[in-house]
């Protein structure tokens, strides 16, 4: 069954591009697009049509984006939310998850990595450009724990909380390894265990759950 898709933004061009790149795959149907926020809701609300995702862009006329993945939320929670936008800085990253969008790319990326990230969202993951997930990380390495593991049902240890740090310090798990002096297979066997706590599905998702869950000072 195809996924149908509702595009968001307040440029035709780019509504129609998005659509040019998506209405040959057999996967997605293109259902409507929306100029603005308030089109979108109206649609959403209104049409007797399922949506599965909704690509968007922030800065729209009327009600950005933020507003919009927000009260799409209230309409319905299964509908998944793509930003597609020019911004890469961590304000915008992180208002667009706390809203409740699945995704983030920038309108640099190119069809493939559109249909990544539309598939991964689809398939119930997170998924973030690249560039998207190193400006998170940069900002995580600037901040410190403040209390990691409260939030957690089952609270880390003090070794899990040194390398979920080192982990969104981008360390790789040989450089973990050896800055806590234990061994490689160690460090694998802690970063499983993180993942289990926190329901990430990798590296990606403890830097979302870090966020998303306030485990660092000024997030």
């Amino acid at each position: 069954m195809k996924a149908k898709i509702l595009i968001v933004d307040d440029h035709k061009v780019v509504r129609d591009g998005v659509a040019l790149y998506l209405e040959n795959d057999p996967d997605y149907e293109v259902i409507d697009q929306a100029a603005n926020g308030l089109e979108a809701l109206d649609f959403l609300e209104k049409k007797n049509e399922k949506v599965d995702l909704v690509i968007i862009d922030i800065n729209m006329d009327g009600l950005d984006g933020i507003e919009t993945t927000r009260r799409i939320m209230k309409v319905n929670k299964n509908i998944r939310v793509l930003a597609l936008t020019m911004h890469n800085d961590y304000q915008h990253i992180k208002a667009m998850m706390d809203a409740g969008a699945s995704g983030y790319i920038l309108k640099s990326c190119d069809e493939n990595e559109m249909k990544e990230a539309i598939n991964a969202i689809l398939g119930d993951e997170i998924y973030y450009s690249k560039e998207v997930a190193q400006t998170v990380m940069n900002n995580l390495a600037k901040k410190k724990p403040k209390s990691t593991g409260e939030a957690l049902p089952t609270p880390l240890t003090p070794r899990e909380k040194e390398i979920y740090r080192l982990i969104l310090e981008e360390d790789s798990n040989q450089e973990i390894a050896d800055k806590l002096f234990i061994s490689v297979r160690t460090v694998e066997v802690h970063k499983r265990n993180l993942l289990e706590k926190t329901g990430a599905k990798n590296s990606t998702g403890l830097v979302l759950y870090a966020i998303k869950n306030n485990l660092f000072e000024g997030i």
